[in-house]
């Protein structure tokens, strides 16, 4: 019943394909009018980074964050450093330098202007009790009253050193530079325009004696932005390697022209789709478009390569054509369906990112069964016949087929194939146990070590206690709730319990603004400089340190104004994976004890750059034991059901698991930690395997249909779809290659190298594997092909 219902779905097929055959123009105009379709989109296609897609929205730490970006400031946060080299800042020239910075920052676009922060800032103020006992403060810095003289510039000093959220905070402790810090509104940022306003400021203050820092997300977002003609610049070279490739393959006009083709219109369909539905083109994830753009190509390859050799047999072009499509339609529209399902599972990731990526990427890799499968067999039914019919490359093909003969083509040979790939995968579990979910190193891996962005981010953090910053949110349930004595010291308590990390580098709170200006109540006498017992004193000393600034909101950055939420910040230095899993852990626990003491107290993680990263790298984990999984069990499942035979999914599975092992094992030799960036390119690589293992069972299968012995049906694979897999993954490869070479971001040329060496391991695998395999476990739904009345191969 089964094998009858599924030859009626193959007979349905081929009269399918009779109908293609037939009308030739009539698809090939289809496929055109909707490359038009698509080609009128493209000036919809967007180019830029959207921070928040690339946050778990569902995430709690995410959520926590999104709370209180907008009052006590998010992760996009620039961080200037103007360093002194000789002396300290307090010299007229530096402070007005720091002050000039401050300025300049303070009117870039997208700036939050109420979280604006420096020495030389209005909200900056030395706070003290006047001859009638009043509250009053003064700006540590005022350029309008001239230059300071040196009693006035020693006086500046002390001053700052007796103010704690400004000592270390904003001053370095060796009083050597200064920090200029200012949050953006992620609502509207323009991280290009806000880039090149930034680079400007801080080419004007370029001055002699003095060092100009910069770090930040918006920073580093910038910097990716500067390097889009760079990238156009790979797009036109990568175009040329494939090209001549092509031409060293094929050496024949339709051999180059149509994956070329293939390439264009596939491109047209991806980029226009994703035009229309408003998805934006990540930069940091535009290796993946490359490689499937060349996977069309390769797609194309295998038709072409295939018409050719059917062409040397049956010397004419149409019955070439049909006769490629008949042999290739099910292992090529096979492969690319895994391909684009193993992309769209990209969907279950938790960032809209993933989303957005696995829904663009998946449809962009479907559509080559148009733009490729279908356009190249129709194309070289309507083209002129080439004159020269005899097929090309054929010493290289016999090379291949003694190779195996001598290896996989032998019970021993096979035997030991296998034996090697067992023992490999065992090596490999070492180097995987290495691999972190998460940054591995200070600093950014999107950039080279020696980038201005990762020698600022450097610089500042030997100066000052840390540019990383984590958030807490406390939050009670009425009004004024954060005034009581027992969630002031809580606060406390919560702040000593995370100074126990040694990497913290300091931290800031409203506890420590109360304790400063209660001293000042007393004569400035240091007994006074505690918690006092009620909330109204509290209260009262809040109001003070408030009402002694003319400027509104001088609280802003520790409390609401409704005081039922203070923000806890802390300082660290990296925001590696095991930075973040060592705070997460000891915020928890210190969060676990502060709520049985106050169980009607809110404490929750996570703001800043290190409460969100925490938030990344735990849902990367969960979509990460997702996704992968997820592919490989689809990729089980279709061949499975194409081929109605486990053993068939199992052994289409078997190189994919061995080459994302072997992945997994680069990874952990290299450092390449698992993060937002690189799960998208394993996913994609590790359905790339399908299809040279697809291609290649397929071809042992005709052959055996034919030759009726195993080995040499093997040998005659490989000597033929061998050598087309073998420049399939070349062409795969040739589509990243360029950025290893010309890319100045790191990472993409850390990804290329990456899909490089999947390519390669998955290339190896499905030929050796999947041939010693058979030889070795003659698997029945190879050994029972033949061809039915239609001509169709099947089991």
């Amino acid at each position: 019943m089964v094998s009858q219902f599924k030859h009626s779905i193959t007979h349905k097929l081929h009269k399918g394909e009779e109908w293609l055959f037939a009308n030739p123009k009539i698809v090939l105009a289809l496929i055109l009018a909707m490359t038009v379709v698509f080609g009128l989109a493209l000036p919809k296609l967007r180019v830029y980074s959207d921070f928040a897609d690339l946050l778990p929205q569902n995430h709690p730490y995410i959520q926590v964050y999104n709370r209180l970006k907008e009052n006590f400031g998010g992760a996009n946060m620039i961080v200037m450093s103007i360093e002194v080299e000789q002396g300290t800042i307090f010299n007229n020239e530096t402070l007005k330098l720091v002050h000039e910075a401050t300025q300049g920052v303070d009117g870039l676009p997208s700036v939050n202007h109420n979280l604006v922060n420096s020495l030389t800032h209005r909200t900056s103020r030395k706070i003290y009790v006047d001859q009638y006992g009043g509250f009053q403060s003064d700006s540590y810095y005022d350029p309008l009253k001239g230059d300071l003289s040196v009693a006035q510039l020693e006086q500046l000093k002390k001053d700052v050193i007796a103010n704690p959220t400004i000592f270390g905070l904003l001053v370095s402790p060796d009083l050597k530079a200064a920090l200029v810090k200012a949050q953006l509104n992620e609502s509207d940022l323009d991280y290009e325009k806000t880039f090149a306003a930034l680079q400007k400021v801080r080419a004007d203050l370029a001055a002699p004696g003095h060092k100009i820092y910069v770090t930040g997300n918006p920073v580093l977002t910038g910097w990716v932005y500067t390097y889009l003609n760079q990238i156009i610049e790979i797009l036109a070279w990568t175009l040329a390697l494939l090209a001549t490739l092509l031409i060293v393959y094929f050496r024949r006009f339709y051999g180059i022209a149509l994956p070329l083709l293939g390439i264009a219109l596939s491109t047209i369909w991806g980029l226009g789709f994703m035009a229309m539905v408003g998805i934006n083109l990540e930069p940091l994830s535009l290796p993946i478009p490359f490689l499937i753009a060349a996977r069309a190509t390769s797609h194309g390859v295998q038709l072409v390569a295939r018409y050719y050799e059917e062409l040397d047999i049956v010397k004419d072009g149409k019955k070439a054509a049909r006769n490629s499509l008949d042999a290739l339609f099910r292992p090529g529209s096979l492969a690319i369906i895994v391909d684009a399902v193993g992309i769209a599972v990209l969907m279950l990731g938790a960032a809209p990112f993933n989303h957005k990526l696995g829904l663009a990427a998946g449809f962009w890799g479907f559509s080559v069964i148009f733009t490729v499968h279908f356009m190249v067999p129709l194309a070289l039914t309507v083209l002129p016949q080439p004159k020269k019919t005899e097929n090309a490359n054929q010493g290289v093909r016999d090379f291949l087929g003694k190779a195996m003969a001598l290896t996989g083509g032998t019970d021993g040979g096979a035997r030991s194939i296998l034996v090697l790939t067992l023992i490999g995968a065992i090596g490999a579990t070492y180097f995987v146990s290495m691999v972190k979910l998460g940054e591995s190193e200070p600093g950014s891996p999107l950039l080279h070590h020696d980038h201005d962005y990762n020698i600022s981010t450097a610089a500042i953090n030997e100066r000052f206690p840390g540019s990383e910053e984590l958030h807490v949110s406390v939050r009670t349930k009425e009004k004024g709730g954060i005034k009581q004595p027992e969630v002031m010291r809580a606060i406390e308590r919560f702040q000593a319990h995370m100074l126990n990390d040694p990497t913290v580098g300091g931290t800031k709170a409203i506890p420590g603004v109360v304790r400063v200006v209660n001293k000042l109540t007393h004569n400035d006498d240091p007994r006074w400089m505690q918690i006092p017992d009620t909330s109204r004193e509290v209260g009262g000393l809040m109001f003070a340190y408030m009402a002694s600034s003319p400027i509104p909101g001088a609280l802003k950055e520790f409390v609401t104004p409704d005081e039922s939420e203070a923000d806890i910040v802390f300082y660290y230095k990296d925001h590696q994976a095991d930075t973040i899993n060592r705070v997460v852990a000891l915020a928890e626990e210190g969060i676990a004890q502060l709520r049985k003491e106050l169980p009607d107290v809110e404490i929750a993680l996570g703001g800043g750059i290190i409460g969100v990263n925490a938030a990344v790298n735990q849902s990367l984990h969960t979509d990460h034991m997702i996704i992968i999984p997820a592919v490989m069990i689809l990729a089980f499942v279709l061949v499975m059901v194409y081929y109605s035979s486990l053993h068939a999914g199992w052994l289409m599975v078997l190189p994919m698991l061995f080459a994302t092992l072997m992945t997994y094992a680069y990874m952990g030799a290299m450092g390449i930690g698992i993060n937002v960036n690189t799960v998208p390119v394993i996913a994609v690589g590790v359905g790339v395997g399908i299809d040279y293992a697809v291609y290649f069972m397929d071809r042992i299968r005709e052959e055996f249909a034919e030759l009726h012995d195993i080995k040499q049906a093997v040998i005659r694979a490989v000597a033929t779809t061998g050598y087309a897999v073998s420049f399939t993954a070349i062409t795969l490869i040739a589509g990243v290659v360029m950025w290893i070479f010309m890319s100045d971001l790191r990472f993409q040329s850390d990804a290329a190298i990456l899909l490089s060496f999947m390519l390669i391991v998955n290339a190896i695998a499905a030929v050796l594997i999947v041939p010693a395999w058979c030889v070795v476990f003659k698997p029945k739904f190879v050994t029972a092909a033949h061809y039915d009345e239609d001509g169709v191969l099947e089991a």
